[in-house]
């Protein structure tokens, strides 16, 4: 479950620093290649080639990823080509995701201090800008940043950065932390060791003099090593599967937990949390205690409910929006206005004037008619088309409908339990606004959630961000159940 934001999520936030730090230092032209490694297991590789001219810096990024779901393949590959001014401020990007045979597209151009953005993918396109004052750079190619600055022990930044996938801006920090001599190619090598943090996650990196780096680590389990071409390209003849991965990225407890979806009342302690106050809070979850355990790491005691029966009050169908008005609007993996949807959505809640009632048959009609399989698409509206997928599929579909049909909805990420792999997995359910926030899973046929949701961010874009900072740190101890 939860692929979308567990693997092309985590993964592309694994890479982000990876995708072309072997440059040199002054920058010139280079091509370079690594293997990406998940506790162990290639499940791919990066290439990152730069081109520098008279007037404009070209680089050339490439991650692919490999899965699979039974006979089902789950290839990932994100493609970009970022044009730099000579001072590395942005001048344009084109990123390409595809996934499945499944393409999204985002176009970037700089204009004065407005970055336009132009989002293309199946039954969507939008153009909007967004504001780019001096100082933000494109992810894809921060270790340029770096570079430029040099390498000295205990030198420190932060940089602003925009994340091209999710058109945000957010801060990494940075720090050289020591020189360390290791191996590489079977030889001893000197090198510079960087900590790089960003939106929750921290990686680890060894870099040369030159700029060359040989080796990135995450704490959720990534890594990745400087390859010639040929090993970063030979990803072995059978692709790692998708539940294999889930099982390595699962939180286990110590004891199991019986008919979990009847579960009215959990307590439970969340540790390795990032900060007090990352755990949110809602009707349904309520946080009684939180204890700081180290730099930086915390422990949270949690008493999560399942979700009462109904709302307190009956809101009529349209729900006016208010401050939740964009709730309502179209995304790029939820297209709200597109006529298939519209057309669906307004068959399915015909006559009803209950805006909850309605909500449940969205839900209902989505879980009877989407295959629970491990796959993952882009957008609602290829989980309408190919009539399968995880949760976010599931997710993505029920909120498009449900706010054509006029109710406000948002997409949260947390854990749930699962009694086939006896543990939590990363998941995304829909909160729907009624006169009061509801939580249901369409993914497991659900109209009041169980107690073992727990929710950790909202979002699709910002919520993805956040959950990088829970998956692979975060442990769970049931208190009572």
């Amino acid at each position: 479950m939860k692929l979308k934001l567990l693997f092309h999520i985590t993964l592309f936030g694994a890479a982000l620093w990876w995708a072309g730090w072997a440059g040199a230092v002054p920058i010139v032209d280079s091509d370079d290649w690594s293997g990406t490694y998940f506790k162990g297991h290639k499940m791919g590789f990066n290439h990152a080639r730069v081109e520098v001219g008279d007037q404009t810096i070209e680089v050339h990024t490439k991650m692919y990823f490999r899965l699979k779901s039974g006979n089902i393949d789950q290839s990932t590959t994100f493609t970009q080509n970022t044009t730099l001014n000579l001072d590395l401020s942005l001048k344009r990007f084109v990123l390409l995701q595809e996934i499945m045979g499944k393409r999204q597209e985002i176009v970037g151009r700089v204009e004065g201090h407005k970055l336009i953005l132009e989002i293309t993918g199946r039954g969507f396109y939008k153009k909007k800008s967004i504001d780019f004052p001096k100082g933000i750079y494109p992810s894809a190619t921060a270790w340029l940043n770096l570079m430029r600055e040099g390498f000295e022990v205990g030198k420190k930044g932060t940089l602003n950065l925009l994340v091209e996938p999710f058109q945000l801006v957010l801060p990494m920090t940075y720090q050289i932390l020591r020189k360390e001599t290791i191996q590489h190619d079977g030889r001893k090598v000197d090198t510079f060791v960087i900590q790089q943090k960003f939106a929750g996650m921290t990686t680890t990196l060894w870099t040369n003099a030159e700029g060359d780096i040989l080796r990135e680590r995450s704490l959720q389990g990534f890594e990745s090593h400087k390859e010639t071409e040929a090993k970063a390209r030979d990803l072995g003849d059978e692709p790692m599967s998708v539940s294999s991965f889930i099982t390595l990225s699962l939180v286990k407890v110590k004891q199991p937990i019986h008919a979990s979806d009847d579960l009215g009342v959990l307590k439970l302690k969340l540790s390795r949390v990032h900060s007090p106050d990352s755990i949110p809070q809602d009707h349904r979850q309520r946080v009684l205690k939180t204890e700081k355990q180290g730099e930086e790491s915390y422990t949270t005691t949690l008493l999560i409910n399942r979700e009462p029966k109904a709302p307190v009050k009956r809101v009529s169908l349209p729900v006016p929006g208010g401050k939740y008005r964009h709730l309502l609007e179209d995304a790029p993996e939820i297209q709200v206005k597109h006529p298939l949807i519209r057309t669906l959505a307004k068959d399915l809640v015909e006559g009803q004037q209950d805006a909850w009632q309605a909500a449940k048959i969205i839900s209902t009609w989505v879980y009877d008619n989407l295959d629970k399989v491990l796959v993952d698409s882009f957008t609602a509206l290829d989980a309408l088309h190919d009539r399968r997928g995880e949760c976010q599929s599931h997710t993505n579909l029920f909120t498009a409908l449900a706010r054509a049909a006029g109710i406000p909805t948002r997409v949260v990420n947390g854990l749930v339990y699962s009694s086939h792999f006896k543990g939590f997995l990363y998941h995304a359910w829909p909160e729907v606004w009624v006169g009061e926030w509801r939580a249901l899973d369409p993914t497991l046929g659900q109209h009041q959630v169980d107690a073992t949701h727990i929710k950790l961010s909202i979002g699709n874009y910002a919520g993805a961000l956040k959950l990088m900072e829970f998956i692979g740190q975060v442990r769970i101890e049931l208190l009572e159940q």
